[in-house]
């Protein structure tokens, strides 16, 4: 009897437990050609999420480009939440290029399904694991 007892605790206190993700797994959706590379900018700072001070993000990836969707993993990336920023540098300036008054080059961010959101750090939040962003174009 004490040995169910026991079992059973241990059990429920596994399923209480949350899985430790492995790392978080960025899906870039929605890019329009293979031109370029995607880059992706990870936060776990609110003030420098919602600043956009990409300097301060906590890690960054530059990965090809490719009709349609692409992915990376952060695997050293564990705790959160965090936040991504990510644009679409056609031209591998390692700049996001717009006109006065439209994007050149498309962007997207978590917490942001729509072209017009504009999410601060706290709707783009995300926990390790699968997570999927659409980037967006303005032509």
């Amino acid at each position: 009897m004490i040995r169910k007892l026991m079992g059973a605790a241990v059990a429920m206190v596994t399923l209480a437990t949350p899985a430790v993700a492995d790392g978080l797994n960025v899906t870039v959706d929605g890019i329009r050609n293979a031109k370029g590379n995607i880059v992706i900018l990870v936060f776990d700072d609110a003030r420098a999420f919602d600043n956009l001070d990409l300097w301060s993000a906590i890690d960054y990836a530059q990965i090809p480009s490719r009709k349609g969707s692409v992915r990376h993993e952060f695997s050293n990336l564990n705790a959160g939440p965090y936040a991504v920023l990510l644009f679409h540098d056609e031209n591998k300036d390692e700049d996001l290029n717009m006109t006065a008054t439209h994007l050149l080059e498309g962007i997207g961010a978590t917490g942001a399904p729509n072209p017009q959101d504009e999410p601060d750090f706290h709707a783009a939040s995300v926990w390790p694991g699968d997570v999927r962003v659409r980037i967006h174009y303005d032509q």
